[in-house]
């Protein structure tokens, strides 16, 4: 059954706020905070790993909740407009932070969005999950959500070459403090408008306490295991990019700053342009080839982006289009192969002589945190190795050989070596499009 136009549109839309995010914690924000408001290097890389690692057992927590709540309201609703109210109150003190800010400040505005964002994330999958049971259209479903997301990372991308345009006299910070604002307006209404529009369908009947035997119970499932593993490799060679994206082409290829957001654009443009290519893929080749058809794809162009020379802008925007047609691919295609292992588990509890516990937002929940993870690990990680090579983060800085030598390696290497692994380990998932087909036929005969 195909889902109704206007309930896909209000459901996606809270990706638009959750999406923008993505880009400046990842790519704008630690230089930023390192290069503007004076945190040094490894000080910010150790701030926006370590928020994201404390962070991610509250993600099991809050998908078990999501799946005990029953209100008036239905079962996501009140968490995505509370979610909403949270991240806004974050994403405020995070990007409105001026020159003198302290660690534990930038530590704690950091943990507030992220919790905002779990709740409006988790919720927002979680329910489209409900939205439809069919193999191909949960492809479309989480495709056009995906759509959403790119929009929303390409909207947030163009605020800061706009701030400058309109105001060229305003501080270095003012395109940042822009993204904030846009945001904080945002969050609050693209949740009130999938709770007003979307049904949410029916809530499994049974409630029950949150339980840690739940997550041990998914962490059991080796299905379960191989896809948090996939998801969490393609996170983290996707954060390496991001994180020394601006770095490896304005200091290692001489590119200004603003010349090398027009790449970053032209990088997400094609992951939009190309998503219903991977739709249409997904449908007549499995979600699964797909996704490692996407692996090996961001691999090889990695590799090739480190033979780009130095200066040649030209070069530079063929090869991150290139880079970027795979994006989208990977975000969707695991969230949709999750929802057809939801149901494979409640198959699975049927069949043992109960139906257990429903874990469809701890399921959820779970696979974002190894998303948070993946993007931790990266800044975590190379933000300190750079200090450690003598790599100096300002604006117009000079950099030694070994410096930027250091930079290269580390943006292009372990992405690629990551994303083919990625791919080999999801070529053989067993739910495949006549799999699903017999689970959903053995479900509805009771």
């Amino acid at each position: 059954m195909r889902t109704r136009l206007a309930h896909l549109l209000a459901w996606c839309s809270p990706g638009l706020p959750v999406a923008a995010l993505g880009l400046p914690l990842v790519v704008y924000l630690p230089p930023h905070y390192a290069g503007t408001l004076g945190l040094p290097l490894a000080t910010v890389g150790f701030i926006f790993a370590f928020v994201r690692i404390v962070d991610i057992p509250l993600d099991p927590l809050l998908g078990a909740l999501m799946d005990n709540t029953r209100s008036r309201w239905g079962q996501f609703r009140p968490w995505i407009l509370g979610g909403s109210m949270v991240m806004m109150l974050g994403a405020f003190l995070l990007f409105q932070a001026e020159p003198g800010v302290t660690a534990v400040q930038a530590f704690l505005s950091l943990f507030i969005l992220y919790i905002g964002f779990s709740c409006m994330n988790l919720a927002q999958v979680s329910w489209g999950s409900r939205l439809s049971g069919d193999y191909g259209e949960r492809a479309r479903i989480f495709g056009v959500w995906t759509a959403f997301n790119v929009f929303g990372t390409l909207t947030v991308l163009f605020i800061p070459p706009i701030v400058a345009k309109a105001m060229p006299m305003a501080p270095p910070a003012a395109g940042i403090h822009a993204m904030g604002w846009f945001i904080v307006m945002l969050a609050p209404l693209t949740a009130l408008a999938a709770a007003a529009i979307v049904p949410e369908g029916e809530a499994p009947s049974e409630s029950h306490r949150v339980r840690l035997a739940d997550v041990r119970r998914v962490l059991a499932d080796k299905r379960m295991v191989r896809l948090l593993l996939v998801d969490l490799l393609l996170s983290v060679a996707s954060g390496f990019t991001g994180a020394l994206f601006l770095f490896f082409f304005t200091a290692a290829r001489g590119v200004p700053q603003g010349v090398a957001s027009i790449l970053l654009l032209g990088y997400f443009v094609a992951g939009l342009v190309s998503a219903p290519m991977w739709v249409r893929l997904a449908r007549s080749w499995g979600k699964h080839r797909a996704t490692a058809l996407a692996g090996f794809w961001f691999g090889i162009a990695m590799l090739a982006v480190l033979l780009v020379p130095q200066g040649n802008v030209a070069l530079a925007a063929v090869t991150m289009a290139i880079a970027g047609v795979p994006f989208a691919a990977p975000n969707f295609l695991l969230r949709a192969m999750l929802a057809d292992l939801n149901d494979a588990q409640q198959l699975d509890r049927r069949l043992g002589g109960s139906d257990g516990a429903e874990t469809t937002g701890l399921n959820f929940a779970i696979l974002t945190a190894t998303a948070k993870l993946g993007y931790a690990i990266p800044v975590g990680l190379t933000y300190p190795l750079l200090d450690l090579v003598g790599f100096n983060p300002e604006p117009g800085a000079r950099n030694s050989h070994t410096a930027i030598l250091g930079l290269e390696l580390l943006f292009a290497l372990p992405s690629a070596m990551l994303a083919v692994l990625a791919g080999l380990l999801v070529w053989k998932w067993p739910i495949t499009a006549a799999a699903h087909a017999d689970i959903r036929a053995r479900l509805a005969a009771g």
